[in-house]
């Protein structure tokens, strides 16, 4: 059989009446007929339904009017009008609509599927150019769009395929594609050896999206019906087409690309969060500095500081403290607050918290206060400091004493 390039020769001087309403599909009592395939679908020859007389009864498939069979200069098969043809889908289709369905179906084929032209789903609810199948029931319709079409109907037919299981992609030819990338679709260019698909291939390069070199459709088809080739919209800024459209790439290439935006999710949160426990730190030593400041305006807190600073332990503790931060450091008159659990608060000269020694809820988790305050908690012993972990373990966020 002719190629499609072939056949577009063959048809350039036919009428423009005769060319409008040609088809790769017809309808007789045995069954659909589709002139494409050898045996036109239903093991059958076309010497039974070419020149024959009487001739065979032929319907369009859309229309029901009658059709013939016929063949171009070049020896391409397809399937004629008879003469006062309504108007239906298929006879409006363009010349380089039928054509480019003809290329879709021999890259399926080639590819090692089967593939039917212009085939009708339940009750008409859609209908596919091409519909790629497999015998285990996969099936993908690969779609000529050469005629305007807004995004939101494009949007709904493919909605309507994908509703009964069926994949859908759209090839267009178009200079500007208001629709390209909203649905799975590809713009395709002639060139010498035939047609490529050109965008919007891409492949990520670890950190951002690049173009990928077009290629030619058959082997872009081949790709697509075994998801070496998957079309999604990319988590990741790019400049290739519209925000928010689909990219066609490999699946690698999505898989690379949702790590990389995943350690950047991961590092984006620890930033956040450090921010967040830096407020959470200023917020705290403000507490406790407002707690010393109205401790040591209380005479009677100064017995609890003194009866503080002679637990065992605690001169450590001090000193410990006092090598840190490089400065002199004292038991803090607001000893007994409940924010320390049970604590005691190591303080400058001027009631700075620096430390909290000896921290032990005595009931329920231990006080956000300690986690929040972000300042060294000291031990008097091994025992003391692993009895507190075990407490700490049960805190809750966000928790307060």
């Amino acid at each position: 059989m002719a190629s499609p390039q072939d056949a577009a020769r063959s048809f350039a001087g036919a009428p423009a009446a005769g060319v409008s309403l040609v088809s790769f599909t017809a309808v007789h009592e045995r069954g659909r007929l589709d002139a494409t395939r050898q045996d036109l679908g239903c093991e059958w020859e076309w010497a039974a339904i070419h020149r024959v007389r009487p001739p065979v009864a032929l319907k369009c498939p859309e229309c029901h009017h009658g059709m013939y069979a016929k063949v171009s200069s070049l020896g391409m098969r397809f399937f004629a009008h008879a003469p006062k043809a309504p108007r239906c889908t298929l006879a409006e289709e363009s010349m380089a609509h039928h054509l480019l369905k003809l290329e879709l179906a021999q890259a399926a084929r080639a590819a090692g599927w089967m593939a039917d032209l212009e085939v009708s789903g339940p009750g008409g609810i859609w209908r596919a150019d091409v519909l790629a199948s497999t015998a285990g029931g996969r099936r993908v319709a690969l779609e000529a769009q050469l005629a305007g079409i807004t995004a939101d109907d494009i949007r709904a037919r493919t909605e309507r395929m994908s509703a009964y299981g069926v994949r859908s992609c759209w090839f267009s030819d178009g200079s500007r594609i208001p629709w390209l990338g909203i649905v799975p679709s590809v713009r395709v260019a002639h060139h010498d050896d035939g047609l490529v698909a050109v965008e919007p291939l891409a492949r990520f390069s670890g950190t951002v999206w690049a173009p990928e070199p077009s290629m030619p459709l058959a082997e872009f088809v081949a790709r697509l019906l075994s998801w070496r080739l998957v079309s999604r919209a990319p988590l990741m800024p790019q400049h290739l087409t519209q925000p928010g459209s689909r990219l066609w790439a490999s699946p690698k290439c999505f898989l690379a690309e949702a790590k990389e935006f995943r350690a950047r999710e991961q590092q984006q949160r620890a930033a956040q969060d450090e921010t967040e426990r830096a407020e959470r730190r200023e917020w705290a030593r403000h507490g406790a500095a407002f707690a010393e400041w109205a401790a040591r305006a209380d005479p009677s807190r100064a017995a609890l500081a003194r009866h503080s600073a002679r637990l065992p332990g605690i001169d450590r503790a001090i000193e410990q403290t006092a090598a840190m931060f490089h400065t002199s450091v004292s038991v803090g008159w607001s000893a007994g607050d409940s924010r320390y659990a049970s604590g005691v608060p190591l303080v400058n000269e001027v009631g700075t918290l620096l430390a909290v020694f000896d921290p032990l809820p005595l009931s329920g988790p231990c006080p956000a206060f300690l986690v929040d305050v972000g300042v060294p908690l000291l031990f008097p012993d091994a025992e003391r400091q692993q009895r507190f972990e075990r407490y700490k373990a049960t805190a809750r966020p966000g928790a307060g004493g």
